[in-house]
């Protein structure tokens, strides 16, 4: 099973994931950046400032406000 290590994966297992090769691993070392971007989305997500695709819609809607309560 491929390891997806952040900053040393080469495109030819991107590619192969890409196209369904099967289950791959992410190196357990990204964990703490993955949760540190999970905090981010969550934070845009509940806060007022319109963030495109977060907590606003998208295209056209872009400027339609998704309200926390709906932003799961």
């Amino acid at each position: 099973m491929p390891k997806l290590i952040p900053g040393t994966t080469k495109l030819e297992t991107l590619e192969s994931v890409l196209r369904g090769s099967g289950p791959v691993r992410l190196d357990p070392n990204a964990r703490p950046a993955v949760d540190a971007a999970a905090r981010l989305v969550l934070d845009a997500a509940n806060g007022p400032t319109p963030v495109y695709g977060v907590n606003t819609g998208f295209g056209s809607l872009a400027s339609t406000a998704i309200r926390p309560e709906d932003t799961e």
